[in-house]
């Protein structure tokens, strides 16, 4: 893969730029760090089999959806009211992640759920959240 220092990059920003939007992925290098930089399109075809599995289970009075592969609750009296607010508890995680990325690197060993995360990171709202969402058949809780 192409690696550029950032001085490099630094001295034609729109030409460097332009190169990763319209060609291919380049590694940003500067010292010892390396960063990959991607157009977004590509980096959500990356993405697209980070898909979350939906449970879904039917009490009395309420839906209870649970994305699985991150341990995401949330409820609604109806199906509609709870995808949106386990849409929204996802975004809300996602975001608080990110907002605090070396905590939960390091400290809560989220490697494993980073796909999901960044999937989730790179939808524009709670309706491309849904999305990427599989539901398993729902079952009746009695």
């Amino acid at each position: 893969m192409k690696k550029i220092n950032v001085t490099d990059a630094r001295k034609d920003m729109s030409t460097f730029f332009d190169s990763v939007i319209h060609e291919k992925p380049i590694i940003l290098k500067r010292r010892k760090y390396e960063a990959v930089l991607v157009e977004r399109s590509l980096l959500q075809m990356m993405l697209e089999y980070a898909t979350i599995k939906v449970n879904c289970v039917q009490t009395d009075n309420k839906w209870v959806y649970q994305a699985s592969d991150l341990d995401i609750f949330a409820d609604g009296e109806t199906k509609i009211e709870a995808e949106n607010n386990l849409c929204s508890a996802l975004l809300s995680y996602a975001n608080e992640v990110y907002d605090n990325f070396m905590f939960y690197y390091y400290g809560q060993n989220i490697k494993a759920k980073l796909p999901f995360i960044f999937h989730i990171l790179n939808c524009d709202d709670e309706n491309d959240v849904k999305k990427i969402l599989i539901y398993n058949k729902k079952r009746s809780k009695k």
